[in-house]
């Protein structure tokens, strides 16, 4: 790797990124054959030192760059854009885009694999973003820029270490960048809309709780699919706001639906894994239901798995505080990733909701209705609730009934719904008179 020593940092001898921004250009154009910027990260990092000290935080990145950059013949610069991330310029020469996706996958797995088997407690995984440069004349901060879009877009993606830009990321890319001003003018002005899916018992055929998500309208009045936004405030850390605002909502409404003598019914809110990140948000949500004076059994949160992947023991001591406050939890999407049965073993949640596609892939096949049916026997021995997601059909409720499931959700028996007209179609059809809009909570 050529450099001028004068320029590189102590610790990884590589050149700061202003001089890898000034010299990439340059070197690119000298007869190299097939030019690549590469994005490298290290996840979990900030947890590593923690365990690990910083001490092994940086021998870590010494032995990191040292892999991917001093011995790596590929690499033909590489700077550091701060303490965990570095981007390489390296040359492909006469390989396609698919055997170095397959090489730089398997360096990423092995190099993860090597530091796990050493420092168990921390889980780290290596994972990058790579642009085939195809304009020699365009901009660097252009290119580093597509490589790190490309990173990010498998950010929380477990089953992928590296990702190739592509056209369709461009787009992507400049459709989210009109998302963050949307996002904060919808906030400040009330366009943030809390919807309302209703869960249903299949024996009973009625409402036994609900899901709330979020929509936003847009300036000209549109609704924006959460498609469009989840993913970049998830990125940015501002999904916290988001969580924030919704669940605040719920729990106006508990407390609405509560005096006016409703009979109450559960409604699940989503936590992102920002949430535990946030200092005393966890609390904070706690401390505004206990002064609502709506039971907690009337909050469920819902998580995914991939919150467990980073710092397992601080974000399972939260869910503990929460689920000792009687608070239930729920982990949703289970069967979309490769790590639900282990992570199981190690998280303490109440419910099981099964992903959609997860359910269609089963019941296709008497094999897979087996290993449902299975897999519900042996979470009801152990105590957890499920309930099955996007049930669209009566075939496919009588299916997942005969596996053993009681609870759906889906368009079958409803849309998402704005919570006033969920409200008009399920609340108010469920008054407990001639109880008190108190005593209501404990019908």
């Amino acid at each position: 790797m050529r450099v001028e020593k004068t320029m590189t940092e102590t610790l990884t001898r590589l050149p700061h990124i202003d001089y890898f921004k000034q010299t990439a250009g340059k070197i690119m154009k000298q007869e190299m054959k097939a030019p690549v910027i590469l994005s490298l990260d290290i996840s979990n990092f900030k947890y590593f030192n923690q365990m690990y000290g910083y001490d092994a935080g940086d021998k870590l990145i010494e032995r990191c760059v040292c892999r991917y950059c001093h011995m790596n013949s590929d690499c033909v610069l590489a700077g550091r854009v701060y303490v965990d991330h570095i981007i390489m310029l390296i040359e492909m020469g006469h390989r396609d885009v698919n055997d170095l996706e397959i090489e730089y996958d398997t360096l990423n797995r092995q190099f993860g694999d090597e530091v796990n088997q050493e420092f168990p407690l921390a889980r780290v995984r290596m994972y990058m973003g790579a642009y085939v440069v195809e304009d020699l004349d365009d901009d660097i901060n252009n290119m580093i820029d597509k490589a790190q879009y490309a990173r990010r877009s498998i950010k929380t993606d477990y089953s992928k270490t590296i990702a190739m830009f592509t056209t369709d990321m461009a787009m992507r890319a400049s459709q989210q960048a009109s998302v963050l001003p949307m996002f904060f003018s919808a906030l400040e002005s009330g366009r943030i809309k809390v919807y309302i899916q209703p869960k249903f018992s299949i024996d009973e055929q009625k409402l036994i709780g609900g899901e709330a998500l979020s929509r936003i309208v847009d300036a000209d009045g549109n609704i924006v699919s959460p498609s469009v936004y989840i993913d970049m405030l998830e990125n940015t850390g501002l999904i916290s706001r988001l969580d924030n605002y919704v669940i605040m909502k719920v729990i106006e409404l508990q407390k609405e639906w509560m005096n006016n003598g409703y009979e109450l019914t559960t409604i699940s809110m989503n936590l992102s894994k920002m949430d535990f990140w946030k200092t005393g948000f966890i609390r904070r949500i706690d401390d505004a239901i206990r002064m609502s004076g709506v039971p907690a059994k009337y909050f469920e949160f819902e998580l995914t798995e991939t919150i467990f992947c980073e710092n397992l023991t601080e974000i399972t001591r939260q869910i503990d505080f929460l689920r000792e406050r009687g608070y239930k939890i729920s982990m949703d999407d289970f069967g979309s990733g490769y790590n639900s049965l282990y992570m199981l073993g190690k998280i303490p949640v109440d419910i099981i909701k099964f992903d959609r596609g997860f359910v269609l892939n089963s019941l296709s096949v008497d094999s897979g209705r087996k290993i449902m049916k299975n897999l519900m026997n042996t979470f009801k021995d152990i105590q957890f609730e499920v309930i099955c997601e996007g049930i669209e059909s009566r075939e496919e409720e009588r299916i997942v009934h005969e596996c053993g499931c009681n609870a759906v959700q889906g368009y079958l028996h409803d849309k998402p719904l704005p919570y006033e007209v969920f409200e008009d179609k399920y609340m108010k059809t469920r008054s407990c008179e001639p109880h008190s809009a108190r005593s209501c909570c404990n019908c």
